[in-house]
């Protein structure tokens, strides 16, 4: 088989029925494929032919293919990529179903059939129900959240019954957690101050035996006044003596009063 004609006839019928959609691939090829090989891309998306608006429905794959040297008698390079809303078990589905059809058609060009089973594959996926990208709805939240606190920051939160609860247990919470450690401080402080039985009574012993300190004890001024009194008290004089030493008994008088008796 001249694998080269049949790989150019069937170049030159692709571009003549997929024309601009039909693209040579400059870009990094995967690995394993032959790096000399020309690569090829074909967007596939449904279509307003097949009943279905690509904007209802962002759904677009992008195949990637190369002629290998045996072509088509061995299966050519593929590759599945997603373009919009396709996740990565989509792909592995997409891709099972172009194996089936490579093993299928082996022998013959199988370019234009794998591009129509993918085609096929997808308007399946698209009928199936609404097709949500993830990337498209994570920005609708974003921004659905944004215009939210927007709203809010202009006009407030309105106050109803359910909002006012909830705002009133909050504050209950956070109030009796305030009492509750205020308490707890309190207490810490007063345990703190408070004396043991023991501490009390040796610090009311010292106490008292300082009181009788200080009655007991006279100041020098206190001494000096004492001192005083108890002399004049007792007529003692700063020598020593005592008034009985000051009287004069003579002997005259004793003499005398032995006569008149």
């Amino acid at each position: 088989m001249d694998y080269q004609g049949e790989q150019d006839m069937e170049l030159e019928a692709l571009q003549a029925i997929l024309m601009d959609d039909l693209i040579e691939y400059e870009g990094n090829v995967p690995g394993g494929w032959i790096a000399a090989a020309k690569t090829y891309k074909v967007i596939i998306a449904p279509d307003e032919e097949d009943g279905v608006d690509s904007g209802d429905y962002p759904l677009k794959a992008e195949l990637l293919f190369a002629h290998t040297p045996k072509y088509p008698e061995e299966p050519p390079s593929l590759k599945l990529r997603s373009v919009t809303g396709l996740s990565d078990t989509d792909l592995a589905e997409a891709t099972a179903v172009l194996e089936e059809q490579v093993q299928a058609n082996l022998g013959m060009a199988m370019i234009y059939t794998l591009i129509g089973a993918a085609k096929e594959w997808l308007q399946g996926r698209v009928n199936s129900g609404p097709v949500v990208d993830p990337e498209v709805e994570r920005r609708k939240v974003q921004d659905a959240a944004e215009r939210k606190r927007a709203e809010a920051r202009a006009h407030g939160t309105p106050v109803t019954v359910a909002n006012f609860a909830a705002w009133k247990i909050r504050y209950d919470a956070e109030v009796a957690a305030a009492k509750a450690k205020a308490a707890e401080t309190l207490k810490d402080d007063d345990k703190a101050k408070r004396l043991s039985g023991k501490a009390w009574f040796m610090r009311q012993a010292a106490e008292g035996a300082a009181e009788d300190d200080e009655a007991g004890a006279l100041s020098e001024d206190d001494e000096e006044d004492f001192d005083a009194e108890e002399v004049v008290a007792a007529g003692i004089d700063e020598e020593g003596d005592s008034d009985e030493d000051d009287i004069d008994y003579e002997d005259d008088d004793d003499e005398g009063m032995l006569d008149e008796l």
